[in-house]
């Protein structure tokens, strides 16, 4: 009985919360998995609180939205689509464009397969990369090997599906989405904020567009 009080109020604040967004901007931005990575005048939402739930909003993305049809003009994700399933990564892409007004846009930030893949090409930066991955990431086994960082890449994290650009062009047009076009990392991914270059190594962006 405890459990369901809690869990009825932990609803109504966030119904709250989120009709309060609604109604203050009328530029509407949603962050799928924000975690620390809070944005100004979004709606960030997570399905952890990181000790941050003054500004985070509580969203399964692997559920229906708790927010009403055509309401947004911009959703965003980083370094969170690869946690889930591809069925899940599905469902919450249709979710996404449920929630999109016309010609809305999505921006999904993911980390790329080919360019882990072309860790055996070898070269400078993928050699530093697979050094610093090993050093920072603490994978199973502390060897400098891009066999590794791989391994590391498929079993840590939560991570479920890596993808790479062809395959997540694939899964938004399949959601509906047009005109999905590659872009360069921007001002609005924060992920390893304290190693720029390798983050743009490994992540690519794709953003469509709701019809």
């Amino acid at each position: 009985m405890r459990f369901r009080v809690k869990r009825l109020i932990g609803a109504l604040r966030r119904r709250g919360r989120i009709r309060r967004y609604l109604e203050a901007h009328d530029i509407r931005k949603l962050h799928l998995g924000a975690g620390e990575n809070v944005l100004a005048g979004w709606l960030n939402t997570d399905l952890h609180d990181y000790g941050r739930g003054d500004e985070l909003v509580y969203l399964d993305v692997r559920k229906r939205f708790p927010l009403p049809d055509d309401s947004f003009e911009v959703v965003f994700s980083e370094h969170m689509l690869e946690h889930l399933t591809y069925a899940e990564g599905q469902s919450c892409l249709r979710e996404s464009l449920r929630v999109l007004r016309r010609n809305g846009r999505i921006r999904i930030a993911t980390p790329s397969l080919e360019r882990l893949a072309r860790l055996y090409a070898g070269g400078e930066l993928p050699q530093r990369y697979v050094r610093w991955a090993v050093d920072t990431l603490k994978p199973e086994v502390d060897a400098p090997l891009p066999g590794v960082v791989l391994n590391n890449f498929f079993r840590s994290w939560g991570h479920r599906f890596i993808y790479d650009p062809q395959t997540l062009r694939d899964a938004l047009e399949r959601a509906g989405f047009v005109g999905v076009e590659e872009k360069p990392l921007g001002e609005l991914e924060g992920h390893l904020a304290e190693a720029a270059e390798f983050n743009e190594y490994e992540t690519f962006v794709l953003e469509g567009r709701k019809p």
